[in-house]
């Protein structure tokens, strides 16, 4: 059995040429030919921010330390008086007790469960 090229060429039968329009490929050869950028086969496309998204977004304390980060750098750069000390005290507060939990969790603590099924049940009931 030989292989053959699933291409028809032009010269076969198929679909007759229509007078007065040249045959033209429909997808371009090159990517960036009908001047959309070509993407470097080196570097993957954008693997740090998926990173930080899904670290945000499945763990509740970097969403913690980062809202305190952001409470002290909103009241001391843009706040003033009480409220100044108030905003920042506010954000250190959430940074330290965040920090102090995460950092007396023993081993077996900070392992996380699997995910139940909608319906299952209580884990370990």
């Amino acid at each position: 059995m030989s292989a053959r090229s699933r291409r028809r060429g032009r010269d076969t039968p198929g679909v007759p040429p229509v007078p007065g329009v040249s045959p033209a490929p429909v997808v371009p050869p090159v990517p960036g030919e009908l001047g959309l950028p070509a993407a470097p086969a080196s570097k993957p496309a954008r693997r740090r921010p998926g990173r930080l998204a899904r670290t945000l977004r499945t763990r509740w304390w970097p969403r913690f330390l980062l809202a305190g980060a952001l409470l002290v750098v909103v009241g001391a750069t843009l706040l003033s008086g009480v409220v100044q000390a108030w905003v920042v005290g506010s954000g250190a507060l959430i940074i330290f007790v965040t920090s102090f939990w995460l950092l007396s969790l023993s081993p077996d603590d900070a392992r996380r469960e699997p995910p139940m099924p909608p319906g299952a049940g209580a884990a370990g009931g």
